[in-house]
């Protein structure tokens, strides 16, 4: 976890290591003075380490805690896009895409899809857990078409079938790239949490 913080978060300084060490020695009283803010007496904005589940497109999940800064440099994304999933503001449901990552603001499902990870603010939600737990399944779980393809093909080559499209086109949504899979478990999720609330 250490050697993934450390790949993730952007290197500090030296100079202004040792510039922060010398401003925070405790005073008479034991406190170290200016708590919460920089060097120079000014406040931190939009510097605040965050956990988020990532889970990659084999489905392995990990934990990791990285800045707002980070994210926007890996997912190549601007900040207003990353203000949709701050849990403090209530934006209407929205589907973002850009070029490099979707950026998806579904009722309890907040997360950046990218071509081979996604992103999601780790939430003790249950939703969000279900998310997961169903996004794993589905990376995890073999492709339902390719038996009934392999059948398919044995099946024409036997009646003298030449059918090009069987060999190289399958429609099945197994075979969708990561992004459309998880985009369609995160959609999912989001029907599942509407539905709750109309029946409760």
């Amino acid at each position: 976890m250490a050697d993934l913080k450390e790949r993730l978060l952007p290197p500090k300084p030296a100079s202004a290591v040792n510039l922060r060490e010398a401003s925070y020695r405790p005073t008479a009283s034991g406190r170290q003075p200016f708590q919460g803010m920089d060097f120079l007496g000014l406040k931190k904005r939009g510097q605040g380490v965050r956990s988020w589940i990532r889970v990659d497109a084999s489905g392995n999940s990990q934990i990791i805690e990285v800045d707002k800064f980070t994210v926007m440099r890996r997912c190549d994304l601007p900040a207003r896009d990353l203000r949709l999933l701050d849990p403090l503001f209530v934006y209407p449901s929205t589907i973002l895409g850009r070029e490099k990552a979707i950026v998806v603001n579904l009722e309890q499902i907040r997360c950046i899809i990218t071509a081979d990870e996604v992103l999601l603010l780790n939430s003790l939600d249950s939703y969000v857990l279900q998310y997961v737990v169903e996004l794993q399944r589905r990376l995890t779980a073999p492709a339902m078409g390719e038996g009934w393809q392999m059948e398919d093909a044995d099946l024409n080559r036997r009646r003298g079938c030449s059918n090009f499209d069987n060999g190289f086109v399958n429609t099945s949504p197994d075979y969708l790239p990561f992004e459309f899979r998880a985009l369609e478990v995160a959609l999912e999720a989001a029907c599942t949490f509407l539905d709750a609330q109309v029946c409760a």
